[in-house]
């Protein structure tokens, strides 16, 4: 539900942009990439017999360059609000709505050699995926927080965690430092 709400409300921002021009310049969270460059981008271009440009990163790095100016857009999509206020504090919008929201997961690969562990703590239900994320030789891969805002949310989630159970010290571990 929340999905179909978010793609109408884009493609709504995309046909609000094609009363100004057949051809739209689209800068977007990355995380949007395959709904916007294989879906809506080539429905808005087919249905205005214009074109369309796709560019995606990590939201606040793409949300800094729109605001310095070292790129331009016809619009900007962004799953989280603090992208948005570096465009309102640059004088490039006035407001933004939050259409959607995120969540956090910890993906493996099931022949991986950590699976047995984090299946057995998807089970427990408790800490102890905190465990398995600090274990020797676990390579833990997360994005930039500086310049994307997934990256951000996985500092947050392990520091919120690291309260939440009891385990001081749990995210400085597992991240090497914040």
């Amino acid at each position: 539900m929340k999905k179909l709400r978010l793609i109408a409300l884009i493609s709504a921002l995309l046909c609000s942009a094609s009363a100004m021009a057949t051809d739209i310049r689209v800068t977007y969270a990355g995380s949007m990439g395959k709904v916007m460059d294989e879906s809506l981008g080539p429905a808005f271009a087919k249905t205005n017999s214009g074109s369309y440009q796709g560019q995606g990163q990590g939201a606040y790095g793409m949300a800094r360059l729109l605001a310095s100016k070292k790129i331009t857009a016809d619009v900007f999509v962004s799953i989280t609000p603090g992208p948005m206020q570096i465009l309102k504090e640059a004088g490039l919008i006035d407001n933004a709505v939050p259409v959607a929201s995120t969540s956090m997961v910890i993906a493996y690969s099931p022949k991986g050699p950590y699976a047995q562990q984090f299946a057995a703590a998807a089970k427990a239900g408790d800490a102890s995926w905190l465990k398995v994320l600090a274990t020797p030789g676990l390579k833990f891969g997360r994005t930039d927080p500086v310049n994307d805002p997934k990256g951000q949310n996985i500092v947050f989630s392990l520091l919120l965690a690291e309260k939440y159970y009891g385990k001081p010290g749990a995210a400085d571990t597992i991240m090497g430092g914040v």
